[in-house]
């Protein structure tokens, strides 16, 4: 019975994650289903009410001791989890770098000794990194919900942090004199478990503290109304209290069940901690998150004798560790541990909405709130056949939660011209935000796709004389509002005014190969318009247990030399183990363009990044659509991988004196290649050979040489 009541316990608390606890309980696995009363707002009582407090109070004093109402003398048990390391960007994939797994046997014996055994641990590298040790708090369980000084990392991440239900100094308690945090009453819940007559009823109570410049915590604490025990804890930290400069914001989460009708124990254990460079704004962090749950309790169990005289923390040899028998396998907890996900866009805003009201506006990010900035590495510098040599350079700031403000910029040598961008954001809560842009003479693409990323093209354009894009001038203001999906994905609306230009040849040739010309710069109608646009993105899941996500956007545009509208999709899916050791992935999209002969109503498609096998962007229209199926699996290890290809595409070839002076023309049907390729280290480099099936319309074989798509963003 022990068993399946604090079973039931954590059921129902954890779906929870830090909101108001008002969703309908499941079943107990184990026995009856258990009832949740109608939860009672009690947020009126508003900060610091004298009930709050008498409940605050009661939780320090049970806080000293464990088992103050109970005659628990020990348990052991085993904790077993998962650490995951990987890149988070503010949108795009993120990408798995390394995962752990580790197995802890866990003993106590009252009052506060606590031992802990690595008996189990194994890991694998999905990217390349250097060696390093996780800090044993990602490793090894918090006990007691930490001491009255909150340490993360070792004191390296987090330090000199108050616990809220730590005891207020003796001269504080004697006058009465308010401690270092706020709190509120948030919400109630009556849980209802079999076995036991009465209802547990729990508190959740919100916090902050009363200086938001001091080390502290913001988040939300769950008491046990009769005990006054801590049932949940999850919250984030002031920016004062982190030490590493490299700290954007670190998460808890601890939840503890309910054993023999008294006890409530450490169930589950999770520390999130991002990183980002502490100079530098690129728009992407690191992510370490250590999800650790605790099951096969025993209480009051006779412990070993080396148990009294052991370190606090020990480990069984390595060989041994890594022959450890685990229940499940390295990468079966993504999806348990929040990060089923871990390929669909990421959007901070949330966490930084909640922090909000806690810091009165101030952001909730250890980083500085001025660094520079670099939308990609090729924001710095670039090489290409329109801007020549390209240096450029630009900063962020972020003083405020709700208000971020972004620039960057540079010069073309050859081009001899200024062009940078401006981009304010500005968060309303956590479902909205508006965001405002300038762009000063920034080049376009009229290609359906990338076709290769900005490094490799930089470097082919200086020695090769052949850059991978067809640009032309943009200069535009526009105002966009964007709305977050609580089931994730977003849609947007947006409204700008533009200018376009067409770009004209600033080298004609390989600066390290004269003999090497660079090909025409296409030509577009000169003009103002005015663009509105509504967009949407969203993840989802595809037949046969795929996972993918898709983007639609349509858009009106209308100016001095012409009108029209456009629809712009694009859609991905991905079968295969959550490892990634093998995988099968469809890549879909398209665009249409429906009114005046624009030649940027036109797309070009053809050659690496849409149809390989075929010349670079021979095909165009005003509709294309291009589709891609590739399997790909690990063959040695980390170290080379191989793929397969099928993919076909389609264009209808567009007004034809735009076709005759750009030199594309359509598909005349569906145009099909194949591809077969390796790629190497971490599948970061590959290297395919394609061959277009129809040399009427200019299919040929093809050595590829590209970088993998998902840091095609950041170069």
């Amino acid at each position: 019975m022990s068993a399946r009541t604090a079973l039931a316990a954590l059921v129902l608390l954890l779906p929870f994650r830090g909101a108001p606890l008002t969703a309908a309980p499941p079943q107990d696995p184990g026995g009856g289903p258990p009832s949740a009363a109608v939860p009672q707002g009690l947020a009126d009582d508003g900060w610091n009410s004298s009930r709050v407090l008498e409940l605050v109070d009661r939780g320090r004093r049970t806080r000293r001791d464990l088992a103050a109402d109970g005659d628990l003398e020990t348990y052991q048990a085993l904790t077993e989890g998962h650490i995951y390391f990987y890149l988070d960007p503010e949108v795009g994939e993120r990408a798995l770098i390394r995962v752990d797994q580790i197995a802890v046997e866990l003993r106590w014996a009252s009052p506060d000794h606590v031992q802990q055994n690595i008996v189990g641990e194994r890991s694998e590298t999905r990217l390349p990194v250097r060696e390093f040790r996780y800090y044993l708090d990602r490793l090894t369980l918090v006990e007691h919900g930490f001491g009255d000084e909150i340490r993360v990392g070792s004191g390296l991440d987090v330090a000199g942090v108050p616990h809220p239900l730590a005891p207020l100094p003796e001269e504080a308690a004697r006058t009465g004199e308010a401690g270092p945090y706020d709190f509120r009453m948030a919400d109630s819940l009556s849980i209802s478990l079999p076995g036991r007559p009465d209802p547990v009823r729990i508190y959740e109570l919100d916090v902050r503290p009363r200086d938001p410049e001091a080390p502290g915590i913001m988040g939300r604490i769950l008491l046990d109304q009769e005990s006054a025990s801590i049932v949940r804890m999850a919250f984030t930290f002031t920016p004062a209290s982190y030490v590493d400069r490299r700290t954007d914001r670190i998460s808890v989460e601890m939840d503890y069940g309910l054993w023999e009708n008294q006890y409530w124990l450490p169930n589950l254990q999770a520390i999130e901690v991002r990183r980002e460079l502490p100079e530098l704004d690129l728009g992407v962090g690191t992510v370490i998150r250590a999800v650790l749950r605790v099951s096969d309790y025993e209480l009051n169990v006779e412990l070993p004798e080396a148990f009294w005289d052991a370190p606090p923390v020990t480990a069984r040899p390595e060989t041994q560790r890594q022959e450890y028998d685990f229940v499940e396998g390295l990468f079966d907890g993504l999806e348990r541990d929040g990060l089923a996900e871990l390929v669909i866009d990421a959007d901070p805003r949330e966490l930084r909405d909640q922090a909000r009201e806690s810091l009165e506006g101030r952001r909730p990010s250890g980083l500085s709130p001025a660094r520079f900035h670099l939308p990609r590495a090729s924001s710095a510098v670039r090489y290409n056949r329109v801007e020549g040599l390209f240096l450029g350079f630009g900063g962020s700031l972020h003083q405020r939660a709700d208000l971020r403000a972004r620039t960057h910029g540079g010069y073309a040598l050859e081009e001899e011209r200024v062009r940078g961008a401006l981009s304010l954001e500005l968060l309303l809560n956590e479902r909205w935000h508006v965001e405002g842009r300038f762009r000063l003479e920034e080049l376009d693409d009229l290609g359906l796709a990338p076709g290769i990323d900005p490094l490799l093209s930089s470097l082919s354009a200086a020695f090769r004389g052949e850059d991978y894009r067809d640009p032309y001038r943009v200069t535009d203001a526009e105002a966009r509002i964007v709305h977050t999906r609580p089931g994730g994905g977003t849609t947007s609306a947006s409204l700008a005014f533009e200018r376009h230009r067409s770009a004209t040849l600033g080298v004609t040739a390989s600066p390290f190969d004269a003999d090497r010309q660079f090909r025409g710069v296409r030509q577009i109608a000169d003009g103002q318009f005015v663009r509105a646009s509504l967009g949407a993105r969203l993840g989802f899941g595809w037949p046969g247990g795929g996972r993918g996500r898709g983007e639609a956007r349509t858009l009106l545009r209308t100016g001095d030399t012409g009108s029209g509208l456009a629809l712009e999709t694009s859609a991905e899916g991905r079968w295969g183990p959550a490892s990634g050791t093998h995988e099968v992935k469809l890549l879909l999209t398209g665009w249409g363009w429906w009114g005046d002969a624009l030649p940027q109503g036109h797309r070009l498609a053809g050659g690496r990044g849409t149809l390989p096998g075929y010349s670079y962007r021979s095909f165009g229209g005003e509709r294309l659509a291009v589709a891609s199926l590739v399997a790909s699996s690990d063959a040695v290890g980390p170290f080379l991988r191989v793929r397969g290809g099928l993919h076909s595409g389609w264009a209808d070839g567009g007004r034809g004196a735009i076709a005759t002076e750009w030199e594309s023309r359509g598909t005349e049907g569906i145009a099909l290649s194949a591809s077969l390729g390796v790629g190497l280290l971490w599948d970061l480099i590959r290297v395919d050979v394609a061959r277009g099936t129809a040399s009427a319309r200019g299919g040929e074989w093809q050595l590829l040489l590209s970088l993998d798509p998902r840091w095609w963003d950041r170069l």
